[in-house]
């Protein structure tokens, strides 16, 4: 056995260095790795000879990727990205990628915001004059009672008071004063429940070069002007360090390389294909199902367990539950009448993918079928966790102000309840205001309180890791209650199988 590092990420600054830029492209190691299967020569030797002919690399990797369909050799080529000034809404789309992809955020749990956020560019002059006093109000909140939800911490948790104190008293510095720092972050984690949608992150980014094709790709399409305009600066970002690899973005070279037309119509048109087909059906429709076509549901508090195992039925109740913002129960009483007219269901089905070209994937829900099923009401703040476990099917409404906010245990014990209820109604508010104007960027108006409906499928390995890591001692309370709603439901469907079900730091005693 033999094992040589073929390369890593280095920083760009030391890349410019180099008296050949052309050498330094990720495109080298994705071509010689496509050959291995066809060439005899040792991958060494592949990679030096695609570093001394970076063009022709070039088309060898189009013919590859593109011309025999192999698009897993771009998985070899890695990009990483410094992101500043994304919006929390925008990175919510970013985010959406699960595979080939990387993601370090900084926290609005472990940081302090100093209120900094983005301007949607589709608000009108006066409008973002309003949006600003909004922001500046949610703010304020933030700001102001920090303080006093810090305290709060303190008197909740003496133990660990104390042992900040302690640790203070002995000079230890605050970066190094775990328990104070755990006991502010508490506090932080709380106080940005008050805080816009529109509030500025950053971020780490990494993306393989097939993820950051389709990165670029659906967010070109994007409702919002900040993601259309994110995915043009990736575009501008790579395409010199790296063009055979990201070809399926640029028309003209896709159509010089391959004497055709780029068919970009499934990012262009399905998703508002599919939102006009669901509308159409649910103003089309007079009657009421018949009382035994309802979905098998059992509830607990704000989450259902969906059962239902007809892949048919479930992949068209997600289409319409994902294109409209009815609840699951509803979707399935239109879904009756999808499935239940001759020819109707092939006809759905051929409509709803008419614009999908052989480049493209089916929408993600048709990936709702099997496993366990949920219909969650959660939090933007609960959702930002939620989010990050890719490897299952997550299907989130637009945000619904209909269906409430969340407020904080601690804001609410120092009586700050109704303040954040005034901020969260006032949002609401504009949010109304702006939604005929602006569709989707009205939702920058929202706060990380405000509530959405999300459809969740995992298999049951993938539900022990949520369960390990958000009912652990140490999870952020909102996601816990999630999280722990979400296993009582699979222990009651499959008791057996989710037996070992539970936080990290229980695993044991539950062995």
């Amino acid at each position: 056995m033999k094992v040589t590092i073929a390369g890593y990420n280095i920083d760009k600054s030391l890349i410019e260095k180099l008296p050949d830029q052309n050498i330094a492209t990720p495109e080298t190691i994705s071509a010689a790795y496509a050959r291995i299967s066809r060439d005899p020569r040792d991958v060494p030797e592949l990679r030096a000879e695609a570093r001394k002919q970076v063009e022709k690399t070039r088309k060898s990797n189009q013919a590859i990727v593109f011309g025999m369909g192999h698009h897993s050799v771009a998985e070899h080529a890695y990009f990483n990205f410094d992101i500043l000034g994304i919006s929390r809404l925008a990175l919510e789309e970013l985010e959406a990628r699960r595979i080939g992809s990387a993601y370090t955020e900084k926290s609005q749990r472990y940081i302090t915001l100093e209120g900094d956020f983005v301007t949607p560019t589709e608000f009108k002059k006066d409008d973002k004059e309003t949006f600003k006093k909004l922001v500046e109000h949610q703010n304020n909140f933030y700001l102001q009672n920090l303080e006093k939800l810090t305290q709060y911490q303190y008197e909740v948790n003496p133990t660990l008071a104390e042992k900040a104190r302690a640790a203070s008293k002995k000079k230890v510095p605050n970066r190094m004063n775990s328990a104070k720092n755990t006991l502010e972050g508490w506090a932080k984690e709380d106080a940005r429940y008050a805080l816009s949608l529109a509030t500025q992150a950053q971020l780490g980014l990494s993306f393989n070069a097939r993820t950051l094709e389709h990165a670029i790709r659906t967010m070109r399409y994007s409702e919002l002007a900040e993601s259309r305009e994110l995915s043009q600066k990736l575009f501008d970002t790579t395409k010199e360090i790296a063009p055979s690899l990201i070809i399926l973005t640029d028309p003209d070279e896709f159509k010089k390389a391959f004497k055709t037309e780029l068919q970009d119509d499934n990012f262009k048109y399905t998703k508002q294909n599919l939102k006009r087909i669901v509308r159409s059906l649910i103003k089309n429709i007079k009657n009421e199902p018949p009382n035994n076509i309802q979905p098998d549901l059992i509830e607990e508090q704000n989450a259902k367990l969906i059962r239902e195992d007809n892949i048919d039925r479930n992949i068209v109740a997600a289409l319409i539950h994902n294109n409209s913002l009815l609840s699951f129960k509803d979707s399935c009483k239109i879904t009756y009448y999808v499935l239940n007219t001759k020819d109707s269901g092939k006809s759905f089905f051929k409509e709803a993918l008419k614009y999908i070209s052989g480049f493209d994937a089916l929408p993600r829900e048709f990936e709702f079928s099997g496993n366990l099923k949920y219909e969650l009401v959660i939090s933007a703040s609960n959702f930002a966790q939620l989010k990050r476990h890719r490897l299952m099917t997550l299907l989130a409404q637009d945000y619904n102000p209909e269906l409430g906010c969340t407020i904080p245990e601690s804001i609410k014990a120092i009586n700050l309840e109704n303040e954040l209820k005034e901020i969260c109604n006032k949002s609401t508010e504009l949010f109304y205001k702006f939604k005929p104007k602006y569709k989707k960027a009205a939702e920058y108006c929202l706060t990380n309180a405000h509530c959405r409906r999300v459809l969740v499928s995992v298999n049951p390995r993938e539900l022990y890791h949520i369960s390990r890591l958000r009912e652990d001692a140490h999870a952020q309370w909102d996601i816990k209650a999630t999280a722990g709603n979400m296993l009582r439901l699979a222990k009651q469907a499959a008791p057996l199988t989710f037996m070992f079900s539970g936080g990290k730091d229980e695993f044991e005693k539950l062995k």
